[in-house]
């Protein structure tokens, strides 16, 4: 990979849904930091995570991986290959995770590398919640 300036990790949000809009607008849907569940294994049916990244020149390989709570399993793993033009220039990247399964409730973890060095990381929290009853 071709490095010159390291760009930045603007941010990193989790949503249901990210959208191309007609005249290049993002829109996004449902931004959440939980998913609650009534029982284990979960299985959320569609996570989507956008980054934005920005400042650098250059090209790097970003790295997303969904870790278990006591982050020793990589649950999902997602790599791109980003190209910065100029410093003023910003890339949006956006990973889809369908049916993904959550084992058990806790505090499950987003990271973000960027050329195999940790730039953030990002708690989900999987609540366990009790079914209200309707009787």
């Amino acid at each position: 990979m071709v490095e010159k300036n390291r760009p930045t990790l603007n941010f990193t949000l989790l949503c249901d849904d990210v959208r191309q809009e007609l005249g290049g607008k993002i829109s996004l849907m449902g931004i959440f930091e939980n998913i609650y569940a009534t029982s284990f294994p979960a299985i959320h049916p569609r996570l989507a995570i956008i980054n934005e990244w920005a400042e650098g020149i250059g090209e790097f390989h970003a790295t997303l991986r969904i870790l278990s709570p006591d982050k020793k399993q990589i649950i999902r793993e997602n790599v791109t290959r980003l190209k910065l033009a100029d410093a003023g220039y910003r890339q949006r990247d956006v990973s889809i995770h369908l049916n993904l399964e959550f084992k058990e409730p806790g505090t499950y973890w987003i990271e973000n590398y960027l050329n195999g060095m940790l730039v953030n990381s990002i708690p989900l929290h999987v609540i366990l919640i009790k079914e209200k009853s309707f009787h």
